[in-house]
Parts: C-alpha cells; structure tokens; sequence
C-alpha cells in the first residue's frame, strides 16, 4: 500500500460512513396505495391487493448504521423468497412463511420493519418445510421429507416434537384454534387429520381414504375459525370439508371442474370475520370465495407474473384484520390483500 493511498483511507472511511449513516436513518416511506381491485370496475370492489413480499429486502429497507456496517464487514445478510409454501401471521404483526427451496421459515415484522430466517429445530436443519402455524406463543413447523411436526419458540428454539402412534407419514398442513388450544396436523399420505393439545398429546384423528363425506384424498392444508369449524383442502377430492371441532363432518364446498365455483386442484384455505371461505386453486392460479354456506361469490388472481396474479399458489391464511396472505409460489412471494366487504358488513363491524 502506498504512503499515498494511507493518507486517504481516513478520508474515504469517514465518507463511506457518513453515506452509510444518512442512509440508515432515512425516513420511512408512507404506505402505498392498493395496487389492485377485484371486481374490476364499475362493480363495486371486494377484494384489494395491499402489497408483495419477496424478502427481508421488503422490511429491512432502512437498515442502523450498525446494521449497514455489519454488512459490509461480515457480508450481506438478507434472504428472498425462493419457494414459499405455507404462511402464518401472529397479531397482525409477524408473518410467517415456509420456503421449500431455502428448507427453513421466514420472519418479516410489519411494526419493526426486521426480520430472520429460521433454518432448524433445535439441532435438526429443515428438509422440507411445508407449513407453519402460530400457536399462542409458539410457533408450529410441518416437514414433510422429515416426517415430523416441531414446536419452536419464536426465536426458533425447539420446544417439543408432536408425535402420533406410528409416525407421521407425511405432514403438511398446520392450523390453530386459539380458542380450544388445540394443533391440527393434516397427514397428507394417511388421509388425516390430528388433532393435539400444546402439551404434545395427541387427542383425536379423523378422516380415511375414499370419496365420502370426512374421507379424503391427499388433503393437504387446514383452517380454523373462530367459531371452531376446521376447513380441509381435500384436494384430489377436488372440494373443502368442513368440520366441528370432534372431526364431525359438516358439508363441503366445490367439485371438479374449470368453471366459477369448481375447484381442480384445492391448497390452501382461510375463512374471515365475516364467514368468506377463502380457496386456493392451485391449477388454475386463482383463489376463490364462498359464503358461509359455500355458495360461490367471485374469484380473483389468474396466471401470470404481475402484481395480483399467481403461478402455483399454495398456502393461504386471513388474519384478524381481515388480510389474505397467499403463498404465490412459483412467482417467489407472498401477495397480501384485503377484503374490503359490502355497504351492509362495514356498518355491522363498526357497530
């Protein structure tokens, strides 16, 4: 190194951290307007796409200066999402999202604008995350290629491992029933669903193979409402079941076909405040909504790469705010949007 360039390495230190800390302390943007409406008008709007996720870079855009500088000594530390899965979101605030490819879960947090990556259960490294869960304060993970289901804290640390009697033979859909305390475990390959308490214990199993009502063929991702009905994507079925809280069947919504209101391949369902079931139709690249009684309403997405659109969606949840998060999969993002509901629903909830 020449005496020359010694001289002035203060100088561009001192630069590069002054850029480095008006850049980390830049205001925050304000938040963008709906990108999308679904119907398209002039009929009155239902559903908005608020925004897209595709990593931390989405979060983490006005990193401290310690941050920043971090970075730069020990490397950039932020991850995308490759091939989100399944997704969750805790008080509105965290969201949870299952990626394949990266075999671990993302963290995103709304009010901190941080976030992390979970790639283990304890000493265990994810081979196959399919689905996440939030269970009051911990966090539930199905890996289908492991054959288990995990119970982290939300920083990650292994807590317990749900068993049933013989293993699981594939895991895949996760939900909660805050109400009841209760973990449902779709096992895909054994045409079920478990049903455990947060100690661990397994409770109850319902379900088998055939095409009656409560069997199934490959279900794959579940739903809890806060009335306590569980909602199964029964997807080579072609439909959603719907249960009570005992695994009694109650009906179901949709049939084969690839017109509004039949469904071809079901992965991933939500229902809201209101009672709106919300369908993932994985083959189509659309999601579809029901009433309460499952009669069709509309439907919005279709294929393509633009904002509002899907390849392979998968995994879909609705949190208290009546936000749809869905696992646009193969377009590498979470794609989050709102029920905006009638004239007649507003006036109700604001009562």
């Amino acid at each position: 190194m020449s005496a020359q360039l010694g001289r002035h390495i203060p100088g561009l230190l001192a630069a590069f951290l002054m850029a480095v800390f008006t850049f980390g302390c830049s205001p925050k943007q304000p938040p963008q307007q709906p990108l999308a409406f679904w119907p398209p008008p002039p009929a009155p709007p239902r559903i908005a796409l608020l925004r897209t996720v595709s990593g931390s870079a989405d979060f983490d855009q006005h990193p401290s200066f310690m941050e920043r500088l971090g970075e730069v000594i020990l490397g950039p530390r932020r991850h995308n999402l490759l091939r989100p899965q399944g997704v969750a979101v805790h008080d509105d605030q965290c969201l949870y999202v299952t990626d394949l490819e990266l075999q671990g879960v993302h963290l995103f947090n709304f009010h901190s604008s941080k976030s992390s990556f979970i790639d283990r259960a304890g000493k265990v490294f994810f081979v196959s995350p399919v689905a996440v869960a939030v269970c009051d304060d911990r966090i539930a993970v199905a890996d289908s290629a492991l054959k288990k289901v995990f119970l982290l804290k939300p920083d990650g640390k292994l807590e317990n491992t749900l068993e049933k009697p013989g293993g699981f033979e594939r895991p895949t859909g996760l939900a909660f029933d805050p109400q009841a305390k209760l973990i449902y475990v779709v096992d895909t390959l054994a045409n079920e669903v478990c049903v455990f308490e947060l100690s661990g214990r397994l409770l109850r199993r319902f379900g088998s193979p055939g095409r009656e009502p409560g069997q199934f063929n490959y279900p794959t991702y579940v739903f809890v409402d806060n009335t306590g009905r569980v909602y199964v994507t029964d997807s080579l079925n072609f439909r959603v079941q719907v249960f009570d809280r005992q695994g009694r069947f109650l009906f179901d919504i949709g049939e084969l076909g690839d017109a509004s209101g039949y469904l071809a391949v079901p992965k991933g369902v939500g229902v809201d405040s209101f009672g709106n079931i919300y369908v993932v139709d994985s083959r189509f690249s659309v999601v579809q909504v029901y009433d309460q009684q499952g009669r069709f309403l509309l439907a919005f997405g279709g294929p393509g790469e633009k904002a509002g659109a899907f390849q392979v969606p998968s995994g879909l949840t609705v949190d208290a705010s009546n936000r749809i998060f869905v696992c646009d999969s193969y377009n590498s993002r979470v794609q989050i949007f709102q029920y905006i509901g009638t004239d007649d629903e507003q006036a109700s909830s604001n009562r």
